[in-house]
């Protein structure tokens, strides 16, 4: 898919401007819905890409990742969220940002509702 400004497929970061650095969760922030904490749990991107991600802190509306894939802001990603307990839950979500981080990518993700999970029949 690529950006029809740039011509440049959605998946690559953009060529210019600042890396940042990954945002750890730093206490009250009134931009905040939600307060948000660390978290460790490994996050599967299941649509529309299918990529391995690490969770850098959650709250109850949204997701911070860290990953080797760009996400254009707008698209709408189905996750397969593991927690440290080895709970499975199974979200859909809206990236809000993105930002380069080194050689990867961070992005926030709000999330937008609970997705059924999938059978093995569609994996």
């Amino acid at each position: 898919m690529k950006n029809s400004e740039n011509g440049r497929h959605s998946n690559e970061p953009p060529s210019r401007g600042k890396n940042s650095e990954v945002r750890h969760a730093a206490g009250e922030d009134e931009r905040r819905r939600a307060d948000r904490s660390h978290s460790d749990a490994e996050v599967e991107i299941l649509s529309p890409i299918q990529q391995v991600a690490s969770a850098v802190d959650v709250s109850r509306t949204g997701i911070q990742v860290s990953l080797g894939h760009w996400l254009s802001s707008g698209t709408v990603c189905d996750l397969r969220i593991t927690t440290h307990s080895g709970r499975l839950m199974h979200k859909r979500v809206r990236v809000i940002w993105t930002r380069r981080a080194g050689k990867r990518c961070v992005s926030g993700l709000e999330v937008v509702g609970s997705i059924a999970p999938r059978t093995s029949e569609q994996d």
